[in-house]
């Protein structure tokens, strides 16, 4: 899999600031740089709106979260340092701005306004970075998130997108009529970064437009909800435990209850004699 244009010119231009090359650093994007952060601070100190609405970066996700987000009457509480890891994400999204923008990398455009129609709703949100003409959007991750997630590539993460990062992507650049360039990803511990690029096929891009569609109209029209994943036994050296255990994409909602109500996270009755610790999953009960 050959390197993307956009990393190359990344690293090349970090190599240089990071042994002390001279480099162009203006100071409008200094300038600009410094009213990220502070917007990033005021937007994560300002309460939401509690009130739910379809925007392009929830698109992408399950119909049953986002059916469980709007029948519900207040947002699932959060834990303390969710703050902190929204903070450290658009820390992240300045850095790079600020590092695209004097990299050399063909920026075309930054945080548009978007607006689409999708069966009659109107969808707002706002896009992260146009790079040729393409959107991009800039994601932070765990190291096991790069290592084992984004390091996959496209059709890896097409596969597990427990988050709806495609779905997000599209109606990023559907709504600008542009073409969805992919993502740039940082890991927040080690600084390394990838770009990871879209390479669907026609058919492909229509199946997550015709998915969203069905979505947006799902909620429209108050469709009933059910669903979408059931539990799967649990395995240790390809045999099954005798447990279940949530799928993936469960674990990470924060409605899980509302379907499980007996669900449980703990440790794994199975665990190799190697392991430091016991792997925790969530279980039916």
């Amino acid at each position: 899999m050959s390197v993307p244009v956009i990393e190359e010119e990344l690293k090349s231009f970090l190599e240089k600031v990071s042994n002390g090359e001279p480099v162009d650093l203006p100071d409008q994007v200094v300038e600009e740089f410094g009213e990220q952060l502070k917007q990033a601070v005021i937007k994560q100190f300002t309460p939401r709106d509690p009130e739910f609405k379809l925007r392009p970066s929830n698109l992408g996700r399950p119909l049953c979260v986002l059916q469980r987000e709007k029948e519900s009457t207040q947002a699932p509480p959060m834990p303390y340092n969710h703050v902190i890891r929204m903070l450290m994400g658009d820390c992240v999204e300045a850095i790079m701005r600020l590092l695209l923008s004097t990299a050399g990398v063909n920026v075309t455009s930054d945080g548009d306004r978007v607006e689409m129609d999708i069966s009659g709703v109107t969808i707002t949100g706002e896009s992260d970075i146009d790079i040729d003409g393409k959107v991009y959007d800039i994601k932070s991750c765990s190291p096991w998130a790069f290592k084992n997630k984004w390091s996959e590539g496209y059709q890896g993460l097409k596969a597990d997108d427990a988050f709806g990062y495609v779905g997000q992507l599209y109606a990023y650049a559907d709504a600008q009529k542009k073409k969805p360039g992919g993502w740039i990803v940082v890991d927040k511990s080690s600084g390394e970064l990838m770009v990871v690029e879209v390479d669907d096929t026609s058919v492909e891009a229509s199946d997550i437009r015709g998915d969203r569609k069905r979505k947006v109209g799902a909620i429209k029209n108050n469709a009933p909800f059910r669903r979408g994943f059931e539990p799967h036994d649990e395995f240790f050296r390809k045999k099954p435990t005798g447990d279940q255990i949530l799928h993936k994409t469960c674990g990470f909602c924060s409605f899980k209850k509302e379907c499980w109500p007996q669900a449980v996270y703990r440790p794994s009755k199975m665990s190799s004699p190697d392991a430091k610790k016991p792997t925790h999953k969530w279980f039916t009960e």
